[in-house]
């Protein structure tokens, strides 16, 4: 019982810091600042997905928990999807692929950053922001959601079990 607690506890404390992050974030940047915030959105993202699960922690909106979960696996890693970086390894300009669309090849962020060709850059940037955008909000939404409808354990619970806040990344 009191390992359940804890670990929805550390869960929803990680929640609660993805939240804080993703609003601190902001809105995309124009410009080719929109490289280095896509980096900061990203691992964001990896941090959470790397170090906790939602599960079934949360019966009181497993709606919203199914497609925050969404959300995350698609802005999360993928062996061939944006976000090329190893488990436990922080995402850069070199591992954040972008491209594919309107006939420009997949390349690295860094190599997409450095392009002179006003066509690529202005493609590029609207397709980071659009991603960014389509999860950013509505994750900060459904996270509201899932902390709003799902009280924390008892504290005196929390006391017993020894749990202590620990600080994420």
């Amino acid at each position: 019982m009191f390992k359940k607690a804890q670990d929805k506890v550390r869960t929803m404390d990680a929640l609660q810091t993805m939240r804080n992050q993703l609003v601190e974030l902001g809105e995309p940047p124009r410009g080719t600042a929109v490289y280095d915030y896509a980096v900061k959105f990203f691992n964001i993202i990896v941090d959470f997905q790397d170090s906790f699960a939602l599960g079934d922690k949360f019966p009181k909106s497993q709606d919203a928990v199914k497609i925050l979960n969404k959300h995350i696996s698609n802005a999360g890693r993928h062996e061939y999807g944006w976000v090329r970086a190893k488990e436990g390894k922080r995402v850069t300009l070199s591992n954040l692929y972008l491209g594919d669309i309107n006939g420009i090849w997949t390349n690295t962020a860094a190599k997409f950053k450095e392009s002179t060709d006003a066509d690529v850059q202005k493609a590029i940037q609207g397709q980071v922001s659009r991603f960014i955008k389509s999860h950013r909000e509505p994750m900060i939404t459904y996270i509201d959601e899932v902390l709003q409808k799902n009280p924390r354990p008892n504290s005196l619970v929390l006391a017993l079990s020894g749990y202590k806040k620990e600080t994420v990344r």
